[in-house]
Formats: structure tokens, sequence, C-alpha cells
């Protein structure tokens, strides 16, 4: 682990191990209270300036994926079901609750009402019978967060599409990537496989949107677009784009598990 991580690793413990009603008020604001420098520190990464988007050290990548493992923790309370197996349904936080500590740290909320596969994860589907029908957003299960153009989180949604455009019985159930946990579906990002503290050494997934253009997964290092990329896992290029937008698979059945995408970049327009 590294040293920047420490304050995020004791805060992700300090919500997990609270089992009262006021996590809000007895472990969430004191720490952004005691840890001023997490919010400087974020604020100061959001203005930073790129062409046409800023790098980021390993350092940097690391403490974004810390606070990344604190928000997915926090999600928990919003999706259906137990978490770990038992009845705990995940922390005591409401909606409000949740924003107001995100915000306070320099975060933005995600406001979008049409759908959008950068915005959105998709949690629920309604399947229409015309195959062909677009993605329509009926419910915002959880917000999403921005951190200046770059995206933090994805909201979690309810929407309703044809088979053409979303498969149901996919979109609910393949494995999502770099995610460390949900609670009704299987997940996977680099820290699984590694000890207590080296777990934590893993890089945070960016992606932003600036102007009309979308960046998914700036870091990799082949680019989709390449004719000349090597393609894995017997997925065609339209299928990786698919995973690496969607970070699972939406439409394509085929096997979803113990895939590669880490390492595959994608460039678009912003799908309005």
């Amino acid at each position: 682990m590294h040293g920047s991580q420490i304050i995020y690793r004791n805060l992700f413990n300090a919500v997990r191990d609270n089992k009262d009603s006021c996590l809000y008020e007895d472990v969430l604001m004191p720490w952004v209270s005691n840890h001023p420098e997490a919010g400087d520190w974020l604020r100061v990464f959001a203005t930073r300036a790129g062409s046409p988007f800023p790098t980021a050290t390993r350092e940097d990548l690391w403490q974004l994926y810390a606070l990344s493992r604190v928000n997915e923790i926090l999600l928990l309370r919003f999706q259906s079901g137990e978490a770990d197996g038992s009845k705990w349904l995940g922390p005591s936080i409401s909606l409000d609750q949740y924003i107001a500590f995100m915000e306070a740290l320099g975060l933005s909320t995600i406001k979008e009402t049409s759908y959008s596969s950068f915005y959105h994860e998709i949690v629920r589907v309604d399947q229409v019978e015309d195959k062909k029908e677009p993605v329509f957003l009926i419910r915002t299960f959880w917000p999403g967060m921005m951190l200046g153009s770059m995206l933090f989180s994805r909201a979690g949604v309810h929407v309703s599409a044809g088979c053409d455009r979303i498969s149901k019985e996919v979109a609910e159930t393949s494995t999502l990537y770099w995610a460390y946990r949900r609670k009704n579906r299987p997940v996977e990002d680099l820290s699984q496989g590694w000890g207590g503290n080296s777990q934590w050494r893993t890089d945070f997934r960016r992606d932003y949107r600036i102007g009309d253009q979308l960046y998914f997964n700036v870091d990799g290092t082949e680019d989709l677009a390449d004719p000349a990329i090597e393609l894995r896992d017997d997925l065609t290029q339209e299928e990786w784009v698919e995973l690496v937008v969607h970070r699972c698979l939406i439409i394509t059945k085929k096997r979803h598990d113990d895939l590669w995408p880490y390492s595959y970049a994608h460039h678009a327009r912003f799908d309005l």
C-alpha cells in the first residue's frame, strides 16, 4: 500500500465496521474535516490541464483507486439484496448524505437525464418487444460522480430497450470489469488475487469527456481503433469496444469471465 492510500483504507475499514445509523455524522464528515488534504488534492487533480487529457502518475492512480474502494462500499446501500451473503444491506447512508459527502470532497453529481453509455452503469433492464427500440432511462438507483472532466463513478440505472440494443440476460449478469464490489453480479478488477496491502496498489481507470469527445480507459496502452491491434479471448473488435465502453458485455453472448480488457483504450464521440 502506498502512503497516500492509508487514510482511505482507514476510512474504508471504518465504513465497513460501522453498524449504527450515524455513519454520516460520526464517520464520513469528521473524516472530511480531519483530512482536508484529500479534498485539496482532488480539486487540484480536477483542474490539471492536458492534451487532450492530463497525465497521471502511478501514485495518482493508486490514490484515486483507494477513494473508489470507499465509494463502492458506500454504494452497496443502494443495491438490492444482501452484501457478502449476510443480512447486512450495506452502510447506513441516505442518497442525500452520500451526495453531500462526495461533493464535500470536490466531486460533482452527474445530472444526465437521458441514457448514456459513458455516464451510466446498467443495473436492471426491461426488455421491450421491438428489438430495435432505443435505450430509455427509467430510474437512477444511485448518482454518478465527476472529478472535473474525468468520470469518477457511473450512475446505476434501470433502463428499457430492445434486445438489439441491450440484452437483459447479458447486461444484468455479465462480469463487470474495473469494479471491486457489487451485490448481484460478478465483478473483477486488478486488485483480485493480491494480498491485503498489495491489492490497494491498483490503477484507477480514467475516462474523460472533453467537449463532444469521449475517452475510455485513457491509460490503456492498446488503441482499439488501431487496425494492427492484437485481439484476445475470441472477441471481435466491435465486441471489445462494447466491453470497454460498458465495462461489461451488454449484447454479446460469449464467455464473459476471466477476460483481459485492461490494456484497451477507446475514443468516440459523445452518444447524444
